[in-house]
């Protein structure tokens, strides 16, 4: 008898160039389950002369992408750079959407530390000076579940962190459901 999959959200937040891209490609290289990317950076840079400034519709968005997902039986690895407290608005409408199996988890590193994995890349979103402008809205939540992930820890270290805490490496067969499994 096939069994229900369970989906999986796991959020991953931090300062820009902190790493949250590189974990999430690395995240689903090894997964074998049916699992989607939903990127903040797409949807806040996915369109033009909005019809007013605040209008936050990367949120909408992106969170509806996210619960969609999760609803059609995949698992969503979110990776957003957005300021958030233990009671987010943001955060509460996916986990009121999906209560159960979600995941969060800090990536946490310095100012000087971020700059440094900045000049690293070769087409950033947004300049130095606003990196230096907006790290200051970049924290925990706060909230129990959520794991800080130190910035001394290495790609590899991080990884296998958040496979441990969530997971990920269930081999999936399709409509026969889950079994334990190894990620490659």
């Amino acid at each position: 008898m096939a069994t229900t999959p369970v989906t999986k959200l796991i959020i991953l937040r931090g300062a820009s160039a902190v790493g949250k891209s590189t974990v999430a490609e690395a995240l689903m290289e090894r997964t074998r389950r049916p699992t989607v990317l939903v990127e903040l950076d797409y949807y806040r840079f996915g369109f033009v002369n909005p019809p007013k400034r605040d209008h936050n519709l990367e949120f909408e968005l992106s969170s509806n992408d996210t619960i969609t997902a999760l609803q059609l039986g995949f698992d969503v690895i979110f990776d957003g750079n957005f300021t958030s407290t233990a009671h987010d608005p943001f955060l509460e409408k996916l986990f009121r959407a999906h209560p159960k199996e979600n995941y969060l988890f800090y990536l946490d590193a310095s100012l000087p530390e971020t700059l440094r994995r900045h000049g690293t890349k070769s087409n950033p979103r947004i300049s130095a000076e606003k990196m230096r402008e907006v790290y200051k809205n970049a924290s925990p939540t706060g909230r129990e579940e959520e794991v800080v992930i130190p910035e001394d820890s290495s790609l590899e270290q991080t990884v296998e962190q958040i496979v441990r805490t969530t997971g990920i490496c269930t081999g999936y067969l399709g409509g026969e459901g889950f079994r334990a499994g190894r990620c490659h």
